[in-house]
């Protein structure tokens, strides 16, 4: 069994009322473009995260992420899952 490790940058933007919701996440290549690219991002937007996952290619079953950076506003809960 094969895993590929996934990098993900997820930008958050301003909702109504002042939430902060997802944007839409963007793989990238390496650990250093995730966080290179939320600390970007978080400049634009209200906040982004940079994070990895190993994902078992034939199954598709993912392990839980783990947490590279957080730059700006992010919800409490995704701090907490990674």
């Amino acid at each position: 069994m094969t895993k590929k490790t996934y990098f993900v940058v997820q930008p958050f933007e301003a909702g109504k009322r002042g939430a902060i919701k997802a944007g839409i996440p963007m793989e990238v290549r390496s650990a250093e473009d995730a966080e290179r690219v939320a600390k970007r991002l978080s400049l634009v937007k209200a906040g982004a995260i940079a994070f990895a996952t190993d994902v078992e290619q034939e199954s598709g079953e993912a392990d839980p992420p783990v947490l590279i950076a957080s730059f700006g506003e992010v919800p409490e809960a995704v701090l907490e899952a990674s």
